[in-house]
């Protein structure tokens, strides 16, 4: 009991000497903030993973989903890539709807082809260009084949005719009801919306379509403004889909209530 009185002395002063309303981040560099450490730790984790191979040279890079990543090194770093030649559905949130499927079921096969991307062992190449977004254009024609062979991808062909042996794999996969196809085929999806009061629409506003039989895209020009978390869709009866509408400002902040989880 002798040790006690000192003891408990030191502790009182220590506790005196701290400031009264001090947070749990308060004083801490950058770095140790919470927010930045779950960044970086986020980043480590990245750079735990295969690399991505792409002409040639080993890169690091962050899925986004199944057809997009940034790239973490070289001269591309902090350059977002669309993989060209087939679609993934989208993983920001429960957007995609057609036959039996609930939107969240639709998400969960999203996820399933972020985790391919992000696990597996590619080869790609740059193709040249950018996209509408001003991503840079890469092909990952092993990566293509097993997204759309486990039927986590759609072959989506922009401005070019579609891979031909990508749209026989596609029709396999819907003949095994695989994926994202385990409940039906409709003949077009939705695969990306736009507003009539978005900003910066060459040519104005537009929601594109994706033929679920031979993988060609068409743009389908309109003047409405679509409500956030309105659902815009496609077809009559079991061949209807729908797709919900969320700018792309608040798919990652400020999210509407159809992107939080249920």
């Amino acid at each position: 009991m002798r040790g006690g009185a000192p003891v408990a002395v030191s502790l009182l002063l220590a506790v005196a000497g701290a400031p009264a309303c001090a947070g749990p981040e308060e004083g801490l560099p950058a770095l140790h903030q919470p927010g930045a450490a779950l960044r970086q730790a986020g980043a480590d984790a990245e750079s735990r993973r295969p690399p991505l191979i792409v002409d040639g040279a080993p890169r690091a890079v962050r899925w986004i989903d199944g057809d997009t990543f940034r790239f973490l090194d070289g001269p591309e770093a902090d350059r977002s890539a669309r993989l060209a030649g087939w679609n993934a559905l989208e993983s920001y949130g429960p957007v995609h709807r057609w036959g039996a499927w609930r939107p969240e079921e639709l998400l969960a096969i999203a996820r399933r082809a972020t985790r391919l991307a992000r696990e597996g062992d590619w080869r790609c190449a740059r193709v040249g260009g950018e996209d509408g977004y001003g991503r840079l254009l890469v092909s990952c024609p092993d990566l293509a084949r097993a997204l759309v062979d486990a039927g986590l991808a759609m072959v989506f062909a922009v401005g070019q005719s579609p891979d031909e042996a990508l749209v026989a794999a596609q029709r396999a996969a819907q003949e095994r009801a695989v994926g994202m196809w385990e409940k039906g085929v409709p003949p077009l999806l939705p695969s990306s919306l736009h507003s009539a009061d978005e900003p910066d629409l060459p040519g104005g506003a537009y929601d594109r379509m994706v033929d679920t039989r031979t993988g060609r895209t068409e743009v389908r020009r309109h003047d409405r403004t679509y409500r956030v978390c309105e659902e815009v869709c496609v077809g009559e009866g079991p061949g209807r889909a729908c797709m919900t509408y969320v700018p792309f400002a608040r798919r990652y902040r400020d999210r509407p209530a159809c992107l939080r989880a249920r």
